[in-house]
C-alpha cells in the first residue's frame, strides 16, 4: 500500500514536470509556427509536408529558448514559474540550443531549397537587427515591435509553403498572410496589456499606453471584424475554399478572451488568457481539417 501510494507520487510528480516543461520550455508555444504554416497549406491547397512542419517548428523553438534564458533574471518579477523552471535546466541549456540548430541544419540541408534556406537567413537576420539596432525604435515609431514581430510571423507562415514548393505568392497567400496579420496584431498588443505601466515608464508607444486600455481593447475588437473579411471576400469569389468559413469560430474566440480582459488587473488571470490567446493559432488547422472531412463526408 504505501509502495503504492509512493509510486503514485512519483508519477505525479514526473508529469508535473514534463506539463512545465512543454510550457515554460517554449514547446507549445513554437507549435503556432507550423499551425500557420499548416493552415496556409490547407487553405491554399498546397501539398502538406512533415519536414517544412518540423523546420518551422524548430526556428521559434530556438528563438524562445534563446529569449528565455536571455531574460531569466528579468522573469522572476514578471514571470516567477518559468523562471524557476528554466533555473533548474540553466547549465544544460548550451548543449540543448546546439541539440535544436543542429536538428534544423540537417532538416533544412536534406528537406529544404535554396530559397527558403535564404528566407530564414533573412528572418534571423532581421530578428538579430531588431534586438540589437532597431528595438529602440518602438520609443520613436508607435507599435513598432508589434508590426515588426506580426509581419515576421505572416511572412514565415505564408513564404515557407510558397517558398517550398515554388508557388508563386498568388491572391490565396495574400489572403493568408492578410488574415495572419490582423489576427496576429490583436495577440501581440493583447500582451502588451499586462506591461503597460512598466512601458509607459520606459517610453515605449505601444497601443495600449497611448490610447488606455479601454481604448485598445475597443481597436482590437474592430481588427477582429476586419481579420475576417479577406476570408469571406476570398470564399465569396471562390478563390479559397469554402471551409475557409470555419475559421468564423475564432471571432467568438478572440471575442472571448478580449472581453474577459476589461475588468482584469491580477497578474495570474493576465497569464491564463495569455495562454488562451496564444492557443488559438494552433486551433486553426485543427478545425479546418476538421471541417474538411466533414466536408468529404458530407
Amino acid at each position: 500500500m504505501f509502495l503504492s501510494i509512493v509510486v503514485k507520487i512519483s508519477y505525479s510528480n514526473y508529469i508535473s514536470l514534463i506539463l512545465q516543461e512543454l510550457v515554460h520550455g517554449g514547446y507549445l508555444t513554437s507549435l503556432g509556427a507550423p499551425a500557420l504554416v499548416l493552415t496556409t497549406s490547407i487553405i491554399t491547397n498546397s501539398p502538406i509536408n512533415i519536414p517544412l512542419l518540423l523546420i518551422s517548428y524548430l526556428l521559434p523553438l530556438i528563438v524562445y529558448s534563446f529569449d528565455y534564458m536571455q531574460d531569466l533574471d528579468n522573469d522572476i518579477e514578471t514571470n516567477a514559474a518559468r523562471s524557476k523552471h528554466l533555473q533548474k535546466k540553466k547549465k544544460f541549456y548550451p548543449f540543448i540550443m546546439l541539440l535544436y540548430i543542429l536538428l534544423l541544419v540537417i532538416l533544412l540541408l536534406i528537406f529544404s531549397c535554396i530559397q527558403l534556406i535564404i528566407f530564414i537567413i533573412l528572418i534571423t537576420l532581421g530578428g538579430l537587427i531588431y534586438a540589437t539596432a532597431l528595438k529602440g525604435l518602438t520609443k520613436k515609431i508607435p507599435v513598432f515591435k508589434n508590426v515588426y514581430t506580426v509581419l515576421t510571423w505572416s511572412m514565415g507562415g505564408t513564404m515557407f509553403v510558397s517558398l517550398f514548393y515554388s508557388i508563386p505568392f498568388s491572391v490565396p497567400f495574400i489572403i493568408v498572410f492578410t488574415f495572419i496579420n490582423l489576427k496576429g496584431m490583436i495577440n501581440a498588443i493583447f500582451f502588451d496589456m499586462k506591461d503597460s505601466i512598466s512601458d509607459s515608464k520606459e517610453g515605449l508607444k505601444t497601443l495600449p499606453v497611448m490610447l488606455g486600455k479601454p481604448n485598445a481593447l475597443k481597436c482590437l475588437h474592430i481588427l477582429n471584424v476586419l481579420a475576417f473579411i479577406p476570408l469571406i471576400i476570398g470564399v465569396y469569389y471562390e478563390i479559397i475554399p469554402a471551409i475557409s468559413l470555419s475559421l468564423l469560430i475564432f471571432f467568438f474566440y478572440s471575442f472571448y478572451y478580449l472581453y474577459k480582459a476589461q475588468n482584469i488587473e491580477n497578474d495570474d488571470v493576465w497569464v491564463k488568457l495569455g495562454s488562451i490567446a496564444d492557443f488559438e493559432f494552433i486551433f486553426w488547422p485543427l478545425i479546418l481539417i476538421f471541417s474538411l472531412m466533414t466536408y468529404r463526408l458530407i
